[in-house]
């Protein structure tokens, strides 16, 4: 969630609309309500997944230990309720697009999340749209600015996907026993782990295509930031080539979470 709120406060000052009126005012009814809708999925989730985090983490699970099922229900009830009343503040449209992610949220919890890819899909779209509400308040004064935007849109989305498959590897011994169906389960370990090379091939070449761009453009620390990060995702091939143990594929989700706020960072150089 701490990355959630940075990643929008990032976009929101990259592009502020100077002709706005009460600019960062306006910001916070943006940014809460996303971080209140994401503190919502994650109880959720972790409502529906009691049972199988009794095997995937029993170490660390919250719901049905320290929290009963019951409390995490009014929990989640009043997180989201906050949520939508936030959002209304600041419009109509913007409450409309909460609940429909809160409800893409509730949906993989209690349904998606045991269908292959489906699922992941949904989870890297809706940590996408983080980015993409932004849309609602900022300006774009040129054209590489939207292309910038969007282009981070699609970082957000593939480095989101792979890591839902990476913690779907990390959880398939509860998920199996919970009869879901995740895509490590139907393809396999070794299926799931091509996919993921097929998936971070194609987020190496966008950027490194946007490190060369940049260079040509003289925006050279934001090329030698997005070239580390394309470092970083050869990195992340390598090592999640070789991770067999829960905990090596806990590292590995954990890389693609640094190299996603590297991705923050080069927002503000871009």
């Amino acid at each position: 969630m701490t990355l959630i709120a940075a990643t929008m406060f990032v976009v929101l000052f990259k592009y502020k609309d100077e002709l706005a009126t009460n600019y960062w005012f306006h910001a916070i009814f943006l940014i809460l309500p996303a971080v209140l809708t994401a503190a919502a999925g994650y109880v959720v989730n972790d409502i529906f997944d009691v049972e199988t985090d009794k095997i995937n983490k029993p170490t660390s699970c919250i719901v049905g230990h320290s929290l009963s099922i019951k409390s995490a229900w009014v929990l989640y009830g009043v997180i989201s309720i906050s949520s939508i009343v936030v959002s209304f503040f600041f419009s109509q449209q913007y409450v409309i697009i909460n609940i429909s992610i809160m409800a893409l949220l509730f949906l993989y919890a209690a349904q998606l999340k045991g269908m292959p890819l489906i699922g992941n899909v949904i989870v890297a779209l809706c940590s996408a749209a983080v980015v993409a509400i932004c849309i609602l308040l900022i300006a774009f004064d040129t054209r590489p600015a939207i292309m910038n935007f969007t282009g981070y849109i699609v970082f957000s989305f593939f480095i989101s996907l792979i890591r839902e498959l990476v913690k779907d590897m990390q959880d398939v011994d509860g998920d199996l026993a919970a009869g879901l169906r995740t895509y490590p389960i139907v393809a396999g370990i070794k299926g799931t782990k091509i996919m993921i090379y097929m998936i971070t091939g194609i987020e190496i070449m966008l950027c490194g295509l946007y490190s060369f761009l940049s260079w040509g453009l003289d925006l050279y620390a934001g090329s030698v930031l997005m070239g580390i990060i394309t470092v970083g995702l050869l990195y992340f091939i390598n090592h999640i080539s070789k991770t067999k143990s829960k905990e090596e594929y806990g590292a590995s989700s954990k890389l693609l979470k640094y190299i996603m706020f590297a991705g923050v960072i080069n927002l503000i150089f871009a």
